[in-house]
Order: C-alpha cells, then structure tokens, then sequence
C-alpha cells in the first residue's frame, strides 16, 4: 500500500462533524485559594477568581463584568469595546450563555441573574446534571449486555419480598445473585427505575402485589404485565 493511499485510509476512519453534535462544553477548575485582597477591589477580584474557576478566560471575565456594569449590550457592542471581531465577541457572549451566565433578548445579551452565585446554582449546576444523567442513561445500556441472554431461573426456590418501594438495576442484580426469583409484596406506591434490564427483571420476578400507585418503564410493563397487580393504578414512563 502506497503512503498516499495509507493516507486515505486513515482519513476515511476519521469522525466527520456529522457524527456527533456538541451540546456544552464545561471546564471547571481545581480551586485554589484566593490571595488576600483590600476591601476596595475585593469584589472584582472575587468575581474574577470565581470566573476563572468556571473555565473563563481574562476576556470572559472582561465581557461579563462589562455586561455587569451596562446591564445589556449587543455584539457589535462587545466588539467595539474590546476591539474583536463581531464573531469572535459572539463567540464569547454564547460561551457565557453555555455556562449559564449570559441570556439574551433579540440582539441584546444580559446577564441572567444579577448575583453570580445565584446564575451558577440555578444554572450551571442543573445543566452539567442534567447533561450527567443524559450520559448515565446511555451508559446503561451498555450495562445491560451483561445479560445479553434471558437467565433461566425456572424451577428455582421463591422468595417473597415484603414493603418494597423502589426496584432498580442494584437490587435487581442482588436477587439475580441469589439464584431465586422473587415475589413483591409493596403496601404503598412502588417504583421501578429506568435501569433495569427487561429481560432480568422478567426473569427473577415472579409476580408483584402493590397496595398503591405502580411507576414502571414502558418496556418493562409490556414485557410483565401478567406478572403485575396494582390497587392504585399504573403509571408507565
């Protein structure tokens, strides 16, 4: 194979930009710190380390405490007091706006909350959880080709399980590991979470008895109705 060809090959295995499609993009540093200020500047140079623990550059900083300071501006704005192109400050506007610092209305960007304790809270924290668990629930399905086959568990001894409340992937794995199928008796709501494997719960439970509300995956409840008695009602999710 020729070294051009070799190149080809190499360049065909690439990920083009189709392939995936980024949604948010965090940086957070490790916190060190803060050196002791006077009581004039504390308060920007706080705002500055706490800004720079997010990942935020000098420019970031800058356009923020800017923002802070004149309440809205618009691109051209930005670009005109930094000196930037009109790209390059839109750039850094929706950096801001990732980490949740930033809004805009129309052409005008502002800051979302005036308090930048209160914009991290309410805004970054939920939006880095909420992008975790996105990536938790696909995880589990790499969790669920452990059992890529149905367990046989047919013939074995039951046991009967009494005031349950929730059943998720670990208490599942748990019976599983027991050798025995299991028979629920819950005498309030129960839940069954999303991580379970359908074809593992099928297999180790026997029958459930719920006294209330029963909150159960669609694929689950389709797989085991049969198996399933509510008093207070299904709920499938």
């Amino acid at each position: 194979m020729t070294e051009e060809k070799g190149k080809e090959k190499l360049e065909e295995k690439k990920e083009s930009p189709e392939d995936f499609e980024i949604l948010a993009e965090w940086t957070i540093r490790r916190l060190r710190p803060l050196q002791e200020v006077s009581e004039e500047d504390d308060s920007e140079k706080y705002k500055r380390w706490v800004l720079y623990s997010l990942g935020l550059d000098r420019l970031h900083q800058d356009i923020y405490l800017h923002l802070e300071k004149n309440l809205r501006s618009t691109t051209t704005d930005i670009a005109t007091e930094f000196d930037i192109s009109s790209n390059t400050a839109r750039k850094y506007l929706d950096e801001l706006h990732t980490v949740g610092l930033v809004d805009y209305i129309g052409r005008e960007y502002t800051l979302t909350y005036e308090s930048l304790s209160r914009a991290i809270e309410l805004m970054l924290i939920p939006r880095i959880t909420d992008t975790l668990r996105t990536i938790a629930r696909g995880a589990t399905h790499t969790d669920a080709n452990t059992y890529a086959f149905t367990p046989n568990l047919e013939g074995q001894e039951v046991l009967v399980e009494h005031g349950v409340s929730k059943i998720n992937r670990k208490l599942l794995d748990s019976w599983y590991s027991q050798g025995k199928k299991i028979r629920v008796k819950s005498y309030t709501s129960l839940t069954i979470d999303d991580d379970v494997d359908p074809g593992l719960f099928d297999a180790v439970v026997e029958k459930i008895v719920c006294m209330g509300g029963l909150r159960i995956p669609t694929e689950v409840y389709t797989r085991t109705s049969h198996k399933i008695r509510s008093y207070g009602g299904v709920d499938t999710y």
